[in-house]
Order: C-alpha cells, then sequence, then structure tokens
C-alpha cells in the first residue's frame, strides 16, 4: 500500500489507483479488490471512517475542503478516509488526520458513534463514525493546503442548523441518515462538559405512524413535573430558528413547563420527505409548496405519542399561524388533548382569496382536477402547488375550521370541548380587514362548545418581534387559567 507522506501529499489521480476493501450485497467484505476510481465507477460497495473531533469545550472541529478534492468543494466538512486494503478503521482515520490537518489522534482516544448506509445512483459506501473528546489546541492543527483551506469550530446547534436546513456551506445534508447522525452525536456533545442551558435540551427523532420521521428538540425544565408544552410551527418554519422560540424555552422552563418543537411537513419553502412504509422507502415532495394538510394529523400524533410515552399527563398543544389549525383538525379528530394555545390562528380559504381575488373558484376547480389525474405537484400560482391547494385552501377542505369571512355559515361549532386560549396581535396582516372585536365574536361562536380565552396584543406583529417576552407570560396566565371550575 502507498503510504501518504504530508510533506508530499499524492494527488486525487493517484489515489484513484490505490486499492480499497470491496463489500458484499449484505456489506460483509470480500476477496474483492478494486482501485478507489473502480468503485466509484462501477458503483461498488466499500467501507469509509470519519471522526468528530471535539474540543474540552464541546465544539465539533471542521475544515473546509480545497479546490483539489473532487467532491464538495470549498465546503465544511471532517477528518474522513476511505479504508485502503491490509488498513483498519482506526488506522485510516489515524492517517488522514495527520495527512490533512497535522493532527496525532491517540488510538486510545477514538469511540464508536454509530454508522451510515449510503446506497444510491452515486455511492455505495458503508461509513463508520466515530469521535474523539480531546483538549486539542488551535496551534495542534496544522493545515495541508492541498486538502484544506480553513479550520473552524463548531457549536452542537450550529452545525445542527446547518444541517437540517441543507446548507450549502456544509457536506451534512438534512437526510434521515445525517439526522440520525446528529441524534447520536447530541448524546456525546450535549452532555456534562457543555454548559447548563444546553445541558437541559435533548435532540430527538419523531416516528410518524405514516413512516417518515421529523426531527425535534425538548427543553426540559429542572423541576421535577410532568407538564409539557408542544409547539407547531407554520408554514416556511422549523422547529429551532424562530428567534421567539429561546425566549419561549426559557420562560416555559422558569415556570415549570417541558418545551417541544419539532418539525412538520410545513418546514421550509421546499423539503425532500423521507418515507418508509411496508418495507418501501421513498422521497415525496413537502413543505410550503407541495403539502399534504390531511396527513398533517400524523405529525401531531407522532409528538404527542412521545410526550404520553415519556411520562407526560399534562399536556398542552401551542400551534402558530398555519400551525393553529393542524392543532385544531387534530383535536376535531381526536380526544385526548384538552388544551390548546393557538397564536395568531389564521382563515386559509381567506387568505388565499385575498391573493387570487376573483381566479379562487378557477384555481380550485384546477387543483382538484390535477390531482385527479395523478399530477398533484404541478403549480397552481409561483408558490404553490395542486395538493397544498386543494388540502388547504378549498372551502370544504380539512383546513377550512376557523371560517373567518363574513358570509360563511359558523352555525354549527367545532368540535372541540376542552380549554383553548387565542392569542391576537392587534397589526396582525391576516385580520387586515376586521377590526379584533369582530374577530373576537367570530371566534367565539366558532368556539361555542370550549372553554375559550381571548386575549390582544397590542402593537406586535406576526413574528412577535419586541413581544416576545410578552407572548411567554401570556401563554403561561392562560394556561392556569385553564382549571375546571
Amino acid at each position: 500500500m502507498a503510504i501518504l507522506e504530508r510533506k508530499n501529499c499524492i494527488s486525487y489521480q493517484e489515489k484513484d489507483k490505490l486499492l480499497l476493501k470491496v463489500l458484499d450485497e449484505n456489506w460483509n467484505e470480500t476477496d474483492i479488490e478494486a482501485t478507489k476510481k473502480e468503485v466509484h465507477d462501477k458503483h461498488l460497495r466499500h467501507q469509509e471512517a470519519s471522526v468528530f473531533i471535539i474540543n474540552k469545550d464541546g465544539k465539533i472541529l471542521l475544515q473546509k475542503r480545497s479546490n483539489n478534492v473532487r467532491y464538495n468543494k470549498g465546503k465544511w466538512w471532517m477528518v474522513a478516509n476511505h479504508v485502503w486494503i491490509n488498513q483498519s478503521l482506526l488506522d485510516a482515520l489515524i492517517e488522514k488526520a495527520k495527512e490533512e490537518i497535522g493532527y496525532d489522534i491517540n488510538p486510545s482516544d477514538i469511540r464508536y458513534l454509530t454508522m451510515l448506509k449510503r446506497s444510491d445512483e452515486r455511492e455505495q459506501r458503508f461509513t463508520y463514525f466515530y469521535y474523539i473528546k480531546t483538549d486539542i489546541k488551535d496551534s495542534d492543527i496544522k493545515l495541508n493546503p492541498y486538502l484544506a483551506t480553513d479550520k473552524r469550530w463548531f457549536s452542537f446547534y450550529e452545525l445542527q442548523e446547518l444541517m437540517l436546513t441543507s446548507s450549502e456551506e456544509i457536506v451534512f445534508r438534512a437526510t434521515p441518515e445525517y439526522i440520525n447522525i446528529f441524534w447520536e452525536l447530541s448524546k456525546i456533545v450535549c452532555g456534562p462538559n457543555t454548559d447548563k442551558e444546553q445541558h437541559n435540551k435533548e435532540f430527538f427523532i419523531l416516528n410518524t405512524d405514516d413512516g417518515c420521521f421529523f426531527p425535534g428538540i425538548i427543553q426540559r425544565s429542572y423541576k421535577p413535573i410532568n407538564s409539557i408544552i408542544i409547539f407547531v410551527h407554520g408554514s416556511w418554519g422549523n422547529f429551532f430558528k424562530e428567534n421567539y422560540l429561546e425566549d419561549m424555552s426559557k420562560d416555559f422552563n422558569y415556570y415549570g413547563y417541558d418545551f417541544l418543537t419539532f418539525n412538520n411537513r410545513w418546514s421550509e419553502q421546499f423539503l425532500r420527505l423521507h418515507r418508509k412504509s411496508s418495507w418501501v422507502s421513498e422521497v415525496i415532495k413537502a413543505g410550503n409548496i407541495y403539502e399534504n394538510f390531511d396527513e398533517s394529523i400524523y405529525d401531531i400524533m407522532a409528538a404527542i405519542n412521545y410526550a404520553k410515552n415519556n411520562g407526560y399527563k399534562d399536556i398542552i398543544l401551542l400551534g402558530q399561524s398555519l400551525g393553529t389549525l393542524k392543532v385544531q383538525y387534530y383535536c376535531e379528530q381526536m380526544w385526548d388533548i384538552k388544551k390548546i394555545i393557538l397564536l395568531s390562528p389564521l382563515d386559509m380559504i381567506n387568505r388565499f382569496r385575498s391573493r387570487v381575488k376573483e381566479q379562487y373558484d378557477e384555481l380550485i376547480d384546477i387543483s382538484k382536477k390535477l390531482i385527479s389525474e395523478w399530477k398533484p405537484y404541478e403549480m397552481i400560482t409561483n408558490e404553490f402547488s395542486a395538493l397544498k391547494v386543494a388540502s388547504t385552501m378549498a372551502i370544504g377542505s380539512k383546513a377550512d375550521l376557523f371560517k373567518l369571512e363574513e358570509n360563511r355559515d359558523i352555525k354549527k361549532p367545532l368540535n372541540y370541548n376542552g380549554y383553548v386560549s387565542i392569542i391576537v396581535w392587534t397589526n396582525e396582516h391576516v385580520y387586515s380587514w376586521w377590526d379584533m372585536e369582530y374577530v373576537k365574536n367570530r371566534f367565539e361562536k366558532r368556539f361555542k362548545n370550549a372553554k375559550i380565552q381571548f386575549y390582544t396584543v397590542p402593537n406586535s406583529t406576526h413574528n412577535y418581534n419586541e413581544h416576545e417576552k410578552e407572548i411567554s407570560k401570556l401563554i403561561i396566565d392562560s394556561i392556569r387559567n385553564m382549571k375546571d371550575e
């Protein structure tokens, strides 16, 4: 085997000639040998080893890949290496760390984390992920400019956000495999060596009954409690990046509530959703453009089951914007949640009609026709697909719940008979056609069967800018008022 000397780093063309171990269909080693170029060109199964280098502050070292590498030029990545013949996984890691960042890894420091099995049209690769916790200093790192142009220490949550948004800055993508890797990594990084605020956060994955899974975070109070608030974000949102979520989590924890946030099918503008059912794996389109509202019940059900399985008896659903419709849809179908909070609930029929005006009926008809022709993902407008329009904006759809428009018949109230707290803002664009008294009266009629509280927040907008603390306090106060008389 050719030894890679750091001072005379061989090129990728030379590396292409090195021999790798080839694996069989069950991912076991075989006696077959092939060059690196052959395993890539012929999509042969092979091994790779990667290592997360974690310093005493719990930060993770990545280096920026140079333009000399074959793939992912200019992106942040970890130490990773193919496993050559007559070489162990750990030897491959030690070799690459020395070659790329000039760091001597002590074999006794290496710990196994998890593995990734990639099987697609480009790669047939079995990657073993390891980690080391070390007191490494910047002066210990000497980058090889042929392979890496810069180094950077990332906090776990910073790196996780880049991964979950599939940032072009890094190699990690928001795929099921990498989500699972970060789930395992969180158990290592978010431990006793990190600060107190991060220590009570736990990264987890929700599995839905229809075979999807979504990442989330639960932030626990330090008090022994069995109450939890589950947040359901709106369109384009996700479970971690809104500024008000950090304020909410701190305030809820202070008052004795654990706080769970998770991605649902509205997350981001466009989302490739991985689903596995009946042993069949598929990638479906989701996100704000393509989501099927009818399936949202699976997401909330998964979050509630997670809470129940972890011993929570007092479960409060907190929906924001379009998330309020998901919360309400769940509660209309299921009867196990008796406390809900709706932040800026909206009428999607009215919102869509206000945008397309006299084209409303025509666009609804077109969207339904396309779905009947098995063309759900064709775009109806610049923003929305046929599936999104038909399942969310059509009169009579599962999302047609609040009916704020004056001419809609609301003689029959919603089924929900628990506690509901509605919090709206006086500068809300979703209510720009009505005054707050009308909005209040309309919701009271819709929730005639429930025990309703209605709050307004003066001068606040849809994103609660500069009103974050006020919103959190209102939520807590409203929950405390949810008591049987």
